[in-house]
């Protein structure tokens, strides 16, 4: 069922000019049309309707939705809606309807709804306490009871969502003991959003099944959930892409995503995903607001930048990354352990994104295994493809031959677990693990 129209008025003062061009795209992934500006010239927000008074009330009344490109107090939401009518819609609440939109998996609905009610709060207050309740559209429409049964029942239900994250944080944990434990590398694509994380896991994976793909928009937030898989090339690899990052989130909706950003932060490799098709400003920016990010979630992961979307810098010019990096702060250019330029649309420079993730692995060793044909033989070479889906597999005389590229720590327990069978092993050095000749 297609969505109704959403016509709005777009309202903004001249301190916040660089906040109008996000906000626009915002509103596109939000299904919102702007069909009208506004602008006033005016260095700082008034502190009750952000406008100044005289030029709210000129405000066209024709439209539904008026859209700030800040960040409203709840007392300056309640009092333009009281002046003009209108249904105010700021940035967060712009951002928490494109999580909605695109919350598919159980996890990512409960963090949008925790979210939700911890920005509803302090605006059902404002309302209840000028008896407007009934006003107000959304979750927590149409009552006319007293503010603290509200308030109550908003902390009963977030109490209870924090715990279901909790449980879910568990289980993640638990998927990642696994992981190790089956000698799993975790790959994670970070970056600010519409960056082409999702294009390039799409690339990375090693799956061609259409529905194992990440999904791909030209729209902010397109990726809320995380999204796991295999990785391309002969390693036990995973790779996983994160809800984007965007500039200046409130604490509480930052912490609201962070089980979600968790595993980029625990990853062994961070594939920080930068747009360097935008002005050079506005990439710098998104740059610093990203590293600033993994520098709060303190992560020991080796960061590899990666300037996508080399294909539409026009004019055939360079990216000039040394200068790209000399704009932000030198302790954040510190995380970043390796550079690359590709372009996840057409795959140009893929290769050398995958050498040098190779490069931050342990090096690999070529193990040919011979395991004789029994029982027992075949439960070790059904524990060996768990880790090694890679696995070469040829049967000759009466032994089961197999040969992988593995890590010198799982070639020495796979020695030990082949011999006790009667088995034998040779490791020599690996192959380029990217040539597959």
């Amino acid at each position: 069922m297609d969505e109704p129209v959403k016509n709005a008025l777009l309202a903004w003062i001249s301190a916040d000019d660089h906040l109008v061009d996000e906000v626009k795209e915002l509103s596109r992934s939000a299904g919102y049309t702007i069909v009208e500006e506004v602008r006033q010239n005016r260095d700082e927000p008034d502190p009750r309707f952000y406008l100044g008074s005289g030029k709210v009330l000129e405000l066209p009344g024709d439209l539904d939705h008026l859209i700030i490109p800040n960040d409203l107090t709840p007392s300056q939401s309640f009092s333009i809606h009281t002046a003009t009518g209108l249904k105010v819609i700021d940035r967060v609440r712009l951002i928490l309807e494109i999580f909605k939109k695109g919350a598919t998996s159980p996890e990512s609905r409960i963090q949008v709804e925790l979210v939700d009610l911890h920005h509803q709060l302090p605006i059902v207050r404002e309302y209840v306490h000028s008896g407007k309740l009934s006003e107000r559209p959304g979750f927590m429409a149409g009552g006319e009871y007293q503010v603290d049964y509200y308030f109550h029942m908003i902390k009963r239900r977030m109490a209870k969502l924090r715990k279901e994250l909790g449980k879910i944080s568990e289980r993640r944990q638990e998927a990642r003991a696994l992981r190790k434990r089956r000698g799993a590398h975790l790959v994670s694509l970070a970056g600010y959003t519409n960056a082409g994380k999702s294009t390039l896991l799409n690339r990375l994976i090693a799956d061609d099944n259409i529905e194992k793909r990440g999904e791909v928009g030209d729209h902010v937030f397109t990726t809320i959930s995380t999204t796991t898989r295999r990785m391309v090339g002969p390693r036990n690899c995973l790779v996983t892409d994160t809800v984007g990052f965007i500039q200046g989130l409130p604490p509480w909706l930052f912490e609201g995503f962070l089980s979600t950003l968790e595993e980029a932060f625990l990853s062994d490799i961070i594939l920080l995903v930068l747009d360097v098709s935008d002005h050079e400003d506005e990439v710098s920016r998104k740059l610093e607001s990203s590293m600033r990010i993994l520098s709060e979630g303190e992560t020991s992961a080796r960061v590899i930048l990666v300037a996508n979307k080399i294909d539409r810098i026009v004019d055939g010019a360079q990216v000039d990354m040394d200068h790209l990096l000399g704009m932000i702060p030198e302790e954040l250019c510190g995380m970043i352990t390796d550079q690359v330029e590709i372009s996840a649309r057409t795959g140009k420079s893929l290769q050398d994104l995958l050498v040098k993730i190779e490069s931050l692995l342990p090096p690999l060793l070529r193990v040919e295994l011979a395991i004789p044909q029994n029982e027992k033989g075949y439960s070790i070479l059904s524990e060996i493809r768990k880790a090694h889906p890679n696995l070469d597999v040829s049967h000759v005389n009466d032994e089961i031959r197999a040969s992988l590229l593995t890590e010198e720590r799982w070639a020495r327990s796979l020695g030990k677990l082949v011999e006790s069978n009667g088995g034998s092993v040779k490791v020599s050095q690996g192959n380029d693990p990217n040539n597959k000749g």
